[in-house]
C-alpha cells in the first residue's frame, strides 16, 4: 500500500534525477495518479448528498492534474519538468495537511 506524503513523493523525485531509476518513478506516478483519480471519482460521486466534498474535489482534481503532467513529462523524457511537478505537488500536499499531521495527505 501507498501512502501519498511528502517522503514518498521526495522519494519518487529523487528517482528522476537517476536515469537507472526512470521506469520506478513512471511506476510510482502513476500508482499515486490512480490512488488519487480514484478518490476523485468517489468524492464526485458523493457531492450531491455532501456539499462540502466541493473543496476537496477540487483539491484532487489540482493533484491528478498535476500527476497526469508530470507522467507525460517523464514519457517525453524531460525529467526536468518532471522534477518540477512533483516539487509543486510536495508544495500542494505541504499546503494541505494539518499541522498536527504533517506526513499524511
Amino acid at each position: 500500500m501507498l501512502i501519498i506524503n511528502k517522503d514518498t513523493v521526495t522519494a519518487t523525485r529523487q528517482k528522476v534525477a537517476d536515469p537507472k531509476k526512470i521506469k520506478q518513478a513512471v511506476q510510482d506516478v502513476k500508482k499515486m495518479l490512480e490512488i488519487k483519480e480514484t478518490l476523485l471519482w468517489r468524492s464526485e460521486g458523493m457531492a450531491p448528498c455532501c456539499g462540502s466534498l466541493c473543496n476537496v474535489s477540487a483539491h484532487l482534481t489540482r493533484e491528478v492534474s498535476i500527476l497526469e503532467n508530470t507522467l507525460s513529462a517523464l514519457e517525453n523524457g524531460d525529467t526536468a519538468q518532471a522534477a518540477d511537478l512533483l516539487q509543486e505537488y510536495i508544495n500542494v500536499l505541504e499546503a494541505s495537511c494539518e499541522p498536527s499531521q504533517p506526513n499524511y495527505c
